[in-house]
């Protein structure tokens, strides 16, 4: 039985689309890791606590689901009581009325709050692992090419094959 072969074409189309999609990836997920950290830069750490947990209902693609957001209070540098609804939700709830959590919050714009958990990173994790993970294979894709053009007699042996295809 014959084994099927891989063919160069498909490895040659393949690997920029791989790559670029993965810089893509890899570069969306640091500016997004840039923008997080400058505007954490800015923000005042204080303690808070919850007072409240809202329910939403949100339309998924599993149905419809319900979403837990906290409901933080905390005092500014100023001693201005400020309250605020994380961005931050899930189920099921990843924080209780009455726990004290790190907030951090910009004294321009106090309401721009946020409580400070590894959650605020999940998008930048997210993004730089798929590039990275695309950046990786689109490498490993280009060392098994390079061997396989060495193989066939580098590029003109490539040119060759295309042509000999194509006249078969």
């Amino acid at each position: 039985m014959r084994q099927r072969g891989c063919n160069p074409l498909g490895a040659i189309i393949g690997l920029p689309v791989m790559l670029i999609a993965g810089m893509f990836f890899f570069g969306f997920g640091w500016q997004i890791r840039t923008d997080l950290e400058r505007q954490m830069a800015t923000m005042i750490p204080v303690q808070g606590m919850v007072v409240d947990v809202v329910s939403r209902v949100a339309n998924t693609n599993s149905g419809n689901r319900t979403f837990y957001y906290p409901v933080v209070e905390f005092r500014t540098a100023t001693g201005e009581l400020i309250r605020f609804e994380s961005t931050l939700g899930g189920n099921p709830p990843a924080f209780q009325t009455g726990e004290q959590v790190e907030v951090l919050y910009d004294p321009q714009a106090p309401q721009s709050a946020l409580i400070n958990t590894w959650e605020n990173w999940l998008p930048v994790y997210i993004f730089l692992g798929a590039g990275g993970v695309m950046i990786g294979l689109g490498g490993l894709m280009t060392f098994d090419l390079v061997l396989k053009l060495l193989k066939l007699g580098g590029l003109l042996g490539l040119i060759g094959a295309i042509l000999w295809r194509r006249r078969a």
